[in-house]
């Protein structure tokens, strides 16, 4: 479940939510919702500036993963970390096919 923090200030998806941008926007789509925003004269700084967060999938990823609820799967993310294994565990691979979801 994808959660926005109220105290986070600004959120590029809730600015881009007028022109149909959520985080299933595909990659593809969201290079193109510029396109979009100047149509409907919607581009102002704060979109601009979220267009040009979500636009990059290196810091779309970042967003999206700062504002996923990990719920049941933080303790068993921190006795991962704590004992040092090797291998992810398995909600990991989960958490990351959802992350990724966008550029397919």
């Amino acid at each position: 479940m994808m959660i926005e923090d109220p105290a986070g200030g600004r959120m590029p998806y809730a600015a881009l939510a007028p022109v149909g941008v959520t985080p299933w926007t595909s990659h593809a789509e969201m290079q193109d919702v510029s396109f979009e925003l100047q149509g409907r004269g919607l581009m102002s700084p704060r979109t601009q500036q979220a267009w040009n967060e979500l636009r990059s999938t290196r810091r779309r990823l970042l967003i999206d993963l700062l504002m996923y609820d990990i719920g049941e799967f933080g303790v068993e993310a921190e006795e991962a970390v704590s004992s040092g294994a090797g291998v992810p565990p398995v909600w990991a691979g989960r958490l990351l096919d959802e992350l990724i979801r966008f550029d397919r």
